[in-house]
């Protein structure tokens, strides 16, 4: 075995979850290595669709606008709810986004938004070690020794401060770390292809049939001409291979949708029975688990690759801090679970309810839910669910030990930071992208001192004003901001823009109590 080798982070798999780790943990100052088994980013297009939420959590790591570039925006879905019905027509871009800088759902192949990713990291002095596998861990309290196996069969010996296993829903380092797994399968057949056709749809729309035979879902792809073909088998045996050709998959168009499709170019195809969970535990001492390692659940409303990278987006900043402000108990860290786990527990069980809803054997309760369906489609408020909600903006986990409780409020602790543009700029373009930030709400000599004495104190301040300011940072004119925090005075924004803490008092007590007894770490190491 060679010579021990250090580093901070040490990150097993090169899937998009565990290339935004690397990129994370490389932006927050930390040396990091990062190793895959396969032999190249793979070329299959996978996950195809990345929301609103993960984008913002990629311009943080400033790879966002190499991503939409490679992407098409979705600009409607057409929904037939029951064979023989005319489509609803969703509106993807004329829903209610509000302040986000991303209003669509993007589509782009999971290979687009790894290579974007890699390229980024790259970029920034760290390459992917392909064809090296993970062999074992040992955690030894104040680091973890792992060996892994080059692409020459020769061990190697690696000494890291921290481990995160990205290395998808069989993950060794799951296992090796004993954080269990509790997991079921859903029963359905569902087959996949990418090919080119005629689906008669515009290039930037797709389509969702519930026909007797099983759904089908027809998405865009950003190369012209070509489809994400997904449909589901209804009643087909688990297991029972299905040769996926060109005929097939007219057959599939001609039977459920009434069109000649005239497939050709498959790229790639795939058959599989759908299968959820989520492991018991996300942490062992110093080894993490992130991506489908963490869960696995129905790729209806194409949530996993994106609850994948915002795992990534919440530890990355957590280990770095820890490094930096060596805090005085477990309550940083422990956050991580507490947080991303109960994310992960909501999407399975709402993916899982909505793919039992479209697998339903046909029936009356198929007919019962075409029409329900089809009424509840045409309501603005349902619509509207397929922006900010399927975009993952209104997450929230006010029950994490990183939030302390305060007014009620849509954008209260626990929830993601409003982000209004005044001009050109917008609000997250004034936070510390690595730390945490305080908005001061005043504009009187109170407010000027408690955000200077903040600021000497080594905390990133935004001072919010009402009237113009030059020394100001951010205009607020008629206090809408302001009142969609509960009417804070003082506000604590986490590096991932999740509102930590907010306060109705000019005073540095918050900060102080926020710090020192839930993250466990001297103020200025905020």
């Amino acid at each position: 075995m060679s010579r021990t080798r250090e580093v901070d982070v040490l990150v097993i798999g090169a899937g998009p979850t565990g290339l935004a780790a690397a990129i994370e943990a490389t932006r927050h100052g930390l040396r990091v290595h990062i190793v895959d088994a396969k032999t190249q980013r793979s070329a299959h297009s996978k996950a195809l669709v990345v929301h609103a939420r993960t984008l913002e959590a990629y311009e943080s790591m400033g790879v966002a606008a190499a991503i939409r570039a490679a992407g098409v925006p979705f600009a409607g879905l057409n929904i037939t709810t029951a064979v023989g019905t005319p489509p609803i027509r969703v509106d993807l871009r004329g829903l209610a986004w509000g302040d986000t800088r991303y209003p669509y759902w993007l589509s782009i192949p999971q290979y687009e938004t790894e290579r974007c990713l890699e390229e980024h990291l790259a970029a920034v002095g760290v390459e992917v070690a392909w064809r090296t596998a993970f062999v074992a861990l040992d955690d030894r309290g104040e680091h973890v020794e792992v060996r892994l196996r080059g692409p020459d069969g020769a061990d190697e010996a690696w000494r890291a401060s921290w481990v995160i296993g990205a290395d998808g829903g069989r993950s060794q380092v799951r296992e090796t770390a004993g954080l269990g797994f509790t997991g079921s399968s859903l029963e359905q057949t569902f087959i996949l292809a990418d090919a080119s056709g005629r689906p008669g749809l515009p290039e930037d729309e797709g389509a969702a049939v519930l026909a007797d035979a099983g759904v089908i879902f027809v998405v865009p792809m950003p190369e012209a001409g070509r489809w994400r073909i997904i449909a589901h088998l209804q009643g087909h045996p688990a297991g029972a291979p299905v040769t996926i050709d060109a005929a097939y998959v007219d057959r599939l168009f001609a039977e459920r949708m009434g069109i000649d499709f005239g497939a050709r170019d498959l790229q790639w195809t795939s058959q599989f029975v759908l299968k959820q969970g989520i492991a018991d535990r996300y942490r062992a001492g110093r080894v993490f688990i992130a991506g489908d390692a963490a869960h696995l659940h129905s790729p209806v409303g194409g949530q996993g690759l994106n609850t994948g990278a915002q795992d990534a987006h919440a530890l990355g900043w957590r280990l770095a801090l820890h490094t930096r402000g060596r805090p005085r108990h477990d309550g940083l860290l422990d956050s991580y679970e507490a947080e991303r786990r109960a994310v992960a527990q909501a999407m399975v069980r709402a993916t899982s309810r909505a793919t039992r809803l479209i697998t339903l054997r046909p029936g009356l309760l198929t007919a019962i839910r075409g029409r329900v369906a089809r009424a509840a489609l045409q309501l603005d408020r349902i619509q509207q669910r397929l922006g900010r909600g399927v975009g993952m903006l209104d997450l929230a986990i006010p029950s994490s030990p990183l939030v302390i409780d305060g007014p009620a409020g849509a954008s209260g602790p626990g929830r993601r930071l409003p982000d209004p543009c005044r001009g050109a700029a917008r609000l997250s373009e004034r936070l510390d992208a690595r730390r945490h930030s305080a908005l001061i709400f005043a504009d009187d000599a109170r407010g000027v001192a408690l955000a200077e004495e903040l600021a000497a104190a080594g905390i990133h301040v935004v001072r919010v004003t009402r009237a113009a300011d030059p020394a100001s940072a951010w205009v607020d004119p008629e206090g809408t901001l302001q009142a969609s925090l509960g009417g804070a005075r003082v506000v604590i924004v986490r590096p991932d823009r999740i509102v930590a803490a907010t306060g109705g008092s000019l005073d540095r007590e918050l900060v102080d109590r926020y710090a020192e007894e839930r993250v466990g770490v001297d103020p200025s190491a905020l």
